[in-house]
């Protein structure tokens, strides 16, 4: 079951990663164009940056979060873990866990409600074009609460194979050098 977890949430993971992907080549993009448009042509874009600003780089930073988390491609100082044994690597990821539960899980239930304020209220963004304001604030609870499930899923994970003593649930691997690598 944690197998079958794992796999669907990761499906879901990669997916919002392309779309992230496709967000950052737009976003490179919309900037090349728009800056022949200013600079060669002198009729810059008048949507641009707002269009960037307020949807394309929170989709490249909110649905990413997960899946850069399920490779183990976040920053951490893992100093002693080279020196835990696996049970003490285990205690760690479920403390890590259970404190990136609370902290996006807080982001996801006020996420949500700011971006349920915007769309009741119809806040558009003040400039050329009136940008809704609910689209971009959605990607917050949206990005962190994929990010919540796979946290669960690796505490759930942890703590079945702490429990069992079976491996169930993969650590990330650490060399000789104490640098921690994905597991795929």
């Amino acid at each position: 079951m944690i197998r079958r977890a794992t796999d669907v949430l990761g499906a879901l993971e990669r997916a919002l990663t392309v779309i992230a992907t496709i967000a950052l080549f737009a976003i490179m993009a919309l900037v090349v164009a728009d800056v022949f448009m200013r600079y060669v042509l002198n009729s810059p874009f008048s949507f641009t940056y707002d269009l960037i600003g307020l949807y394309l780089l929170a989709a490249v930073f909110f649905l990413t979060l997960s899946d850069t988390l399920r490779v183990h491609a976040h920053v951490g100082v893992d100093i002693l873990l080279t020196r835990f044994p696996t049970a003490g690597r285990r205690l760690s990821e479920i403390v890590t866990a259970l404190t990136g539960l609370f902290v996006f899980g807080l982001i996801s239930k006020v996420g949500f409600e700011r971006a349920l304020e915007n769309y009741e209220q119809h806040d558009v963004l003040a400039g050329a074009i009136a940008w809704p304001t609910w689209i971009s604030a959605a990607l917050v609870p949206f990005g962190c609460g994929v990010l919540v499930l796979r946290l669960a899923l690796q505490l759930v994970g942890n703590l079945l194979s702490l429990v069992s003593g079976r491996d169930l649930f993969p650590l990330p691997r650490v060399n000789e050098t104490g640098e921690a690598h994905s597991f795929e």
